[in-house]
């Protein structure tokens, strides 16, 4: 399938060659040669064999103008054939099958009989959204916060956090245990995937930064992920609120869109 760019210019160039072959019905036979000196002179060549041609005198311009406008028609044709056998070529090739969509194209029942050598972008976000984790465990005391996709959370924040998410169409997983090297086990509040890159990040939502002893622990968090090899601003991320600063949805939008969405 062409790109818009690509069929645009193809219909341009039909256009140009359909308009070419109407004009060219009209025009003299033959061909224009010009000698060119002090001034110009003008011959209109019908048979190859004789290179000079019939001369053509000061009444004759309105011939020698049709001439001259046959060969532009012509280099058109041509010029305007050549680029849309390449842009046809490109069309033909668009349809061939990538190796990332052999997978991609087989059916269901054939997908669960076959091991892959490569996914496409699609495929690979599926089965890493699809593979099982425990997250970490509700208390019964914990108020119930659901997403979009009806995934229960801890916070009004976390919810707004996750709809983006799944808005943009951005693959996460809330609360996956992460092993550090210590054999620890923390939860990330989001894990995401970049599907372009196919690199795991990890977003945390910081809620009480006016809150000491949550300004504590979020230091001590943030020191852990350093440790581990998980740096701030390249492999986690964070979004901060107070309760004099909530939350703002518009920078979480644009901030996931840079990191995840834009090449």
């Amino acid at each position: 399938m062409l790109s818009p760019d690509l069929s645009k210019r193809k219909n341009t160039l039909l256009s140009l060659i359909k308009q070419a072959t109407r004009d060219l019905r009209h025009m003299p036979p033959g061909r224009l040669r010009i000698r060119c000196g002090a001034r110009p002179r003008y011959y209109q060549v019908t048979n190859e064999k004789d290179r000079t041609g019939r001369y053509l005198r000061k009444e004759d311009y309105p011939l020698v103008k049709k001439l001259a406008q046959k060969a532009y028609l012509e280099r058109i044709m041509e010029a305007a054939s050549r680029e849309l056998a390449l842009i046809e070529r490109t069309e033909k090739e668009s349809e061939t099958v990538s190796v990332e969509e052999v997978y991609s194209r087989l059916p269901v029942q054939r997908k669960e009989l076959v091991k892959p050598l490569v996914l496409s972008d699609r495929d690979f976000a599926e089965q890493w959204l699809n593979e099982p984790y425990e997250g970490k465990e509700f208390l019964e005391t914990d108020p119930v916060f659901l997403t979009a996709r009806n995934e229960r959370v801890r916070s009004k924040s976390e919810i707004l956090i996750a709809n983006i998410l799944t808005e943009l169409g951005i693959p996460y997983r809330y609360e996956a245990p992460l092993v550090l090297e210590s054999g620890q086990i923390i939860y990330p509040d989001f894990t995401i995937l970049n599907v372009r890159t196919r690199k795991v990040c990890f977003l945390e939502h910081c809620g009480r930064m006016d809150d000491p002893s949550y300004l504590h622990r979020f230091l001590h968090r943030n020191d852990l992920y350093i440790r581990n090899g998980y740096i701030p601003g390249r492999d986690v991320f964070m979004t901060f609120e107070s309760n004099s600063d909530p939350l703002n949805i518009s920078s979480v939008r644009n901030m996931l869109r840079v990191l995840f969405l834009d090449e």
